[in-house]
């Protein structure tokens, strides 16, 4: 018997269980719009069929339709509830689009784990009305619950945020919260998560620490190749530049595809844009431009419909970082989750400006 078929047969909904009979009842069509997608991937995953059809994010590329095998989604979860020792019963909040792999991956540890699974409809700004044991956010749903109501976020132990690099405000807004609060790692190809990063408390750190059963080592780029049984990745070779510290950690640097090589020397943009946040507090990011003399040089994309003048670049960055030139824009072009397509809002700039 697959491994999958062991968590197909009930599924805890607000305090309710439900069996898969019931489940295959339910009738979607007449159900709430932001619910539907929720429903049609219970349906996806009580039914015979071994593979589900996952999405890439489209970030760095075109978005892409993958088959991944139930038993890839079901090892993936039982990874997650060894890591946080969650249990049976355990109250859950899914606030994610059930569009998304981090959606769908909440269902499936429903499944898989028996957790108490409460569902709402999903926002920027997450309502926390009672107690959790474990939650999925955003960034930027998480920054919008410290900006409006910071402690609503001690009422859930256990909170794991992905999607996006957790910025500077949340990441010192966290240090005084009672939740254990991890950044993920992971691609589509992963399902879900592959690594955790305690972003607070005594085990806060910059490394990500592997979950069971994942091996890791780096080519010649130093980019992450990952490689696990479980989950039938046979050395997937990303993009990722990592550093690592031993065989179970690592710290992500930055996109090898980003990278800007200024007259010989190598810069990685997520690098500079993590000492720029402590004096931008806009989205941006770095890109290179063309230079006569150093081929490539930093440029630096700001999302604002206000200059900022005399940005001190000198207090943070090292001369070769500093950007050549700055473009602002009123909005980056994002995918529909939410992150920065970096390709097509640098053309953007570059036709704008030409």
């Amino acid at each position: 018997m697959k491994l999958w078929k062991k968590y197909k047969d009930s599924l805890i909904l607000n305090d309710k269980l439900f069996l898969a009979e019931e489940l295959k009842a339910i009738e979607v069509s007449t159900l709430p719009q932001w619910s539907k997608p929720y429903w049609e991937f219970i349906k996806d995953w009580i039914s015979d069929d071994e593979y589900l059809t996952v999405h890439t994010s489209g970030s760095t590329g075109k978005a892409k339709g993958l088959q991944i095998h139930k038993d890839v989604f079901t090892a993936s979860a039982l990874n997650t509830g060894k890591f946080l020792n969650l249990e049976k019963g355990d109250k859950a909040l899914l606030c994610l689009p059930g569009n998304y792999i981090a959606g769908k991956m909440m269902i499936v540890r429903a499944f898989v784990l028996g957790l108490n699974l409460h569902w709402q409809k999903p926002g920027s700004l997450p309502n926390i009305d009672s107690k959790y044991v474990f939650a999925a956010m955003t960034p930027m749903q998480v920054q919008k619950l410290i900006e409006s109501n910071k402690k609503s976020i001690d009422f859930i132990d256990k909170l794991i945020i992905g999607g996006a690099p957790v910025n500077s405000f949340i990441l010192e807004n966290l240090a005084d919260v009672k939740s254990k609060v991890f950044e993920t790692y992971g691609m589509t190809e992963t399902v879900s998560h592959i690594a955790l990063k305690s972003l607070n408390g005594m085990d806060k750190s910059e490394f990500f620490t592997l979950l069971p059963g994942i091996e890791i080592d780096i080519d010649k780029r130093n980019c992450l190749i990952v490689s696990s049984k479980h989950l039938m990745l046979g050395n997937l070779i990303s993009n990722d530049i990592v550093q690592l510290k031993n065989k179970k950690q690592f710290k992500w640097l930055g996109r090898y595809d980003n990278i800007i090589n200024s007259g010989g020397i190598k810069l990685i943009p997520e690098q500079i844009e993590n000492k720029l946040k402590a004096i931008l507090k806009s989205e941006f990011f770095i890109f290179g431009i063309e230079d006569k003399l150093l081929s490539t040089v930093p440029a630096l994309a700001i999302e604002s419909t206000v200059q900022t003048p005399g940005i001190e670049f000198h207090q943070v960055l090292d001369k070769y970082e500093i950007p050549k030139k700055i473009y602002y824009l009123d909005r980056f072009i994002r995918t529909k989750s939410g992150k920065i397509k970096r390709k097509e809002t640098i053309n953007q700039i570059l036709i704008g400006n030409h």
